[in-house]
């Protein structure tokens, strides 16, 4: 999401630190090839990745825990709606904007609508006809995002606040709503409160979203109607069940707040007030840490990979430099020895991406014997599970209490499976690839070793590397098991037997329901998986490809330019080696400002 209107204070033009160097190395760039040059577009995506960077942060629980309520302060006034009922339902989002703006976008591809409210009412109104079940039940309106535009301190910085639909209630689309927004956060405040602390719900929709967020804090609400010893109780139980749940943090960062006085202080301007809330400590040690983290971590990886691309610069500028420098006879020759050269590194390519494919088709495998022991470990979990809900069912033939105990343990077992799975295939893929990314690594030096020792100039390195991860979820199966249940006459005949015989005959068709139940959940964990695997392969194989042909591109284009230049223009030359000299000097100097401390 980007905003027309960016936020006062943004480092992104002022002339100094990061920026301000990226904008003099776009320049000089610029100055060194201006028949284009493939760096010079690396470098400004980079410079606008930097201009443009956002902190996703999402509010994330179960409904009626006071999610509302706590951004409505964070905010400065009671902007998003709230009510008894399960409200938000469809994800909000909420940036910096000079003025209060509503952009609501629609399912289909239909423009997005813009609406400019006047006041915190008309903006909590509008939002009401759109994000809340009772005003958009279903989402019968097709809106796929709606975005708000506010100029709250707390957006300042780059932070986009995200208030998604409350989990746990009756409405399944308002929790698949929730969940599908994840990909698109940093970090996220799970809200709970006192009453109860933590829900089975809570600790199920916790096992979901935890492979997708980074950084996750607990916010404990509503302390107000709490004692200062039944606050730490609270607390205490909190941390206790969220360690039993196994949520990865031996010590989960909770914060307690009331939402409630949070937002009157606010709106009242009282401090101290919202200090005693709670807030001021959420705000201070969680948003404005997390925002800062972000960009420190963003400059740091901009700032090493400009620092590549000038020294990759200063190399391909040198060798402009030197193939100008030469008489046209002996760069004749030099570009022939060049080109010979190649011969050898493009044999070299060929063995490289027979490799590749061997690696490829070796992940796939071991996939496949994963995939089946997979497929034998569900049926044991899944049948125990029907099992003892049968036995637990006495001597009646119900299938609804089975089919929902098979149903809520699909997700909870086949999530664990995919982290494990997933963790397995990050593992291995890291040790597959590492090779072939050497290898590139050999080739592309090899390209410029064999320029940098015919043309005498000095050798640079360059740099690369991607890693695999599960681009998509999977999303399971839990209710493919027929719930009819139209007695057969296999049926019939068993209520006329003991009930140890009528339950052996439910259990034989819930092994027929759960095997293909089974089936069809590890497909979709081995499709996840290998679609993975493939647009890994297939994204290393492009990148190094892309890399060889973009240092051949550049040294083939720099001796081709160069010998057009001596061909036709002989008499200029002099000027432009004079151009280029101070081109590479600043170059030098824009490499080692990036080789230095941090620059903010």
């Amino acid at each position: 999401m980007v905003d027309d209107a960016s936020p006062p204070g943004a480092a992104d033009g002022d002339g100094s630190g990061l920026p301000g160097t990226l904008d003099e190395l776009v320049a000089c760039l610029a100055d060194g090839w201006r028949d284009g040059y493939k760096p010079l577009k690396t470098l400004e995506d980079l410079r606008d990745r930097l201009r443009n960077t956002r902190f996703h942060l999402a509010v994330l629980g179960q409904f009626k825990r006071g999610k509302s309520t706590f951004l409505n302060a964070l905010l400065g006034a009671a902007f998003l709606p709230a009510a008894v009922v399960p409200s938000t339902a469809i994800p909000t989002f909420i940036a910096w904007g000079p003025v209060p703006r509503i952009r609501v976008s629609h399912l289909g591809g239909s423009p997005p609508e813009d609406f400019v409210p006047t006041d915190p009412g008309s903006v909590r109104t509008l939002l009401h006809a759109f994000v809340t079940e009772e005003g958009n039940p279903a989402n019968r309106r097709g809106v796929a995002r709606v975005e708000l535009f506010l100029p709250a301190d707390i957006l300042r910085d780059d932070v986009i606040l995200i208030d998604t639909p409350g989990i746990g209630s009756t409405l399944q689309h308002n929790t698949d709503a929730a969940i599908e927004v994840l990909p698109e956060c940093d970090a996220a405040l799970f809200v709970v409160s006192a009453d109860p602390p933590i829900t089975e719900a809570e600790i199920a929709y916790l096992a979901t979203i935890r492979p997708h967020i980074v950084r996750l804090f607990f916010v404990l609400n509503k302390i107000d109607y709490l004692s200062q010893t039944e606050r730490a109780q609270v607390e205490d139980f909190l941390r206790l069940a969220l360690r039993r749940a196994g949520t990865n943090d031996q010590q989960p960062a909770i914060f307690q707040l009331s939402a409630r006085q949070a937002l009157a202080a606010r709106i009242s301007g009282d401090d101290a007030a919202l200090a005693t809330s709670g807030l001021t400590l959420i705000e201070t040690q969680v948003l404005h840490y997390l925002a800062g983290e972000k960009i420190s971590s963003l400059h740091d990886s901009v700032r090493a990979k400009a620092h590549d691309l000038a020294g990759q610069a200063i190399c391909d500028l040198g060798l402009k430099l030197r193939a100008l420098e030469l008489p046209l006879d002996d760069l004749e020759r030099r570009s022939r020895s060049f080109e010979e050269a190649l011969k050898g590194i493009e044999a070299e390519r060929q063995i490289a991406r027979d490799l590749l494919a061997g690696d490829k088709r070796r992940a796939v495998e071991m996939l496949e014997i994963q995939a089946e022991g997979l497929r034998h470990e569900a049926r044991a979990h899944l049948g125990a599970v029907a099992q003892q809900a049968i036995a637990e069912g006495g001597d009646s033939l119900d299938w609804d209490p089975v089919s929902r105990a098979v149903g809520r343990a699909v997700p909870l077992f086949f999530d664990e499976k995919l982290r494990c799975m997933a963790a397995d295939f990050r593992r291995f893929v890291e040790q597959v690839v590492a090779p072939h990314h050497a290898r590139a690594d050999a080739l592309v030096a090899s390209v410029r070793r064999n320029a940098a020792d015919l043309f005498d100039i000095p050798l640079r390195t360059a740099l690369a590397s991607d890693a695999f991860r599960l681009r998509q979820e999977p999303f399971w199966v839990t209710r493919k098991l027929s719930n009819t249940l139209m007695p057969s006459a296999a049926d019939l005949m068993t209520r006329f037997r003991s009930p140890t015989a009528r339950q052996e005959r439910l259990r034989q068709q819930f092994d027929e329901q759960i095997r293909t139940l089974v089936q069809r959940n590890v497909e979709n964990l081995r499709w996840t998986t290998l679609l993975s695997l493939d647009e890994t392969f297939r994204r290393l194989s492009t990148q190094l490809d892309q890399r060889l042909a973009d240092t051949l591109a550049v040294t083939r284009g720099v001796i081709a330019t160069a010998l057009e230049q001596r061909r036709s223009r002989a008499e200029r030359t002099g000027a432009e080696l004079e151009r280029l000299r101070s081109v590479l000097d600043r170059l030098a100097g824009l490499e080692a400002s990036l080789n230095g401390t941090a620059m903010v």
